[in-house]
């Protein structure tokens, strides 16, 4: 019997475990899997102290493509509508589906994602080598080495890096980024309100950065719940981080207004500098990179996780050509086709997040002005909010 190619999935975060299961059970006997984590979270955290992944229509619909759907749908929160809006500014937008019935996205809190990913790798026959960090990456022999820090080397036919913005591995390959140095500094956290849960999120623009609040399935208390991303300067970063939790719910509630409802409770705080991270290259001879080590964006209309599902797809097509060929995964000019197909999307969605996260950012009477009139453009001219609400829902 031929010994089956093997493929190496370097780091266990939500895009690493959804290729991981996928092309396990797509692939299941033509391809041996191996998927490394230091360290794989259980899913147990308290309901107002986890953080949340949005999933575009696009993605939910490729979800269910891939048979993952209908374990998440339950714990899913839809996104009937956004309403976008600028802080002490005139102007603002309500973007929904105006043709179908179904949400624009939805929302998933990440340890119940993972947790169910990593469920699906297990029942798939992923080995799943957990604990152990990997350290350093060879590439220079016929097949990709990779050295745990234990000192066991595993070799793959293909070697995907997964293991983050920071990879260590993409460095050991020779490979550079394009980086952007931190404006904006995320202050992340959950909350509940006192209010009429109707499926909105909101996208507040203030003059240091946008504020969202995506709507999460409900706690015990039957009350509507958001997963907050507040963007704003390091300093306010710092004071924010530092308030007390009645003072940060109170300044909160100055900040998004009362749309919500009252802000009545609210989980653990966390925060984060929001630097631009691109890689310059996404392939190397039997190695790709994927999710954040490809790209690392700016968290504004929730486009990250998204992005990565399409580079997703487009890996188990390549995977599904290569185990047709002789020799899989052997030729860096088949698997420049996946850095082909991904390239435009990835430069398509950066430069869009990008222009939202900076579009308000330091404050300007013109930029005011043309910013408020076009908030405004959008919610009067359905062809505009149509555009807005099609990237939004990951069509391209």
């Amino acid at each position: 019997m031929t010994e089956r190619p093997r493929l190496l999935i370097v780091g266990g975060g939500l895009a690493g475990l959804l290729l991981a299961a996928r092309a396990s059970e797509q692939f299941r006997d033509r391809l041996s899997i191996t998927l490394i984590e230091r360290e794989l979270s259980d899913g147990a955290q308290a309901s107002l102290d986890t953080r949340a992944t949005a999933l575009s229509r696009d993605s939910k619909d490729l979800l269910a493509l891939w048979g993952f759907w209908s374990e998440l749908s339950g714990a899913a929160k839809a996104i009937e509508r956004i309403h976008v809006s600028r802080r002490s500014r005139f102007g603002s937008a309500l973007l929904e589906d105006e043709v179908s019935a179904e949400p624009m996205g939805w929302v998933v809190e990440n340890p119940l994602l993972q947790a169910s990913l990593l469920r699906r790798c297990i029942d798939a026959g992923v080995e799943v080598v957990e604990g152990y960090r990997a350290v350093k990456l060879t590439a220079a022999s016929d097949l990709p080495l990779l050295q745990l820090e234990d000192g066991r080397e595993l070799s793959a036919d293909l070697v995907v890096i997964a293991d983050g913005a920071e990879s260590s591995l993409r460095s050991d390959l020779g490979i550079t980024v394009q980086r952007r140095a931190a404006t904006q500094f995320a202050v992340a956290v959950n909350c509940e309100a006192e209010g009429v849960d109707n499926g909105t999120a909101f996208e507040r623009f203030t003059d240091e950065g946008p504020l969202a609040f995506l709507p999460i399935p409900h706690s015990d208390s039957n009350k509507p719940r958001y997963n907050v991303i507040w963007c704003a300067h390091e300093a306010t970063q710092a004071r924010l981080l530092a308030l007390s939790d009645e003072d940060f719910l109170r300044e909160l509630q100055m900040t998004i207004g009362w749309r919500v409802g009252k802000l009545v409770k609210m989980g653990r705080r966390a925060g984060w500098p929001l630097s631009v991270v691109v890689s310059r290259e996404l392939v190397r001879a039997r190695c790709v990179l994927l999710g954040n080590s490809a790209h690392t964006v700016h968290p504004v209309a929730g486009q990250g996780f998204n992005l990565s599902i399409r580079d997703v797809k487009r890996l188990l097509i390549l995977i599904e050509s290569e185990l047709a060929t002789d020799a899989p995964f052997g030729a860096l000019s088949r698997l420049m086709a996946f850095e082909r197909a991904s390239s435009a999307d990835h430069e398509q969605t950066i430069l869009a997040t990008t222009v939202l996260s900076d579009l308000f950012d330091q404050p300007h009477p013109i930029t005011d002005t043309v910013g408020s009139a076009a908030l405004s453009a959008v919610d009067i001219m359905p062809p505009i909010r149509r555009g807005i609400g099609e990237f939004g829902m990951g069509r391209r």
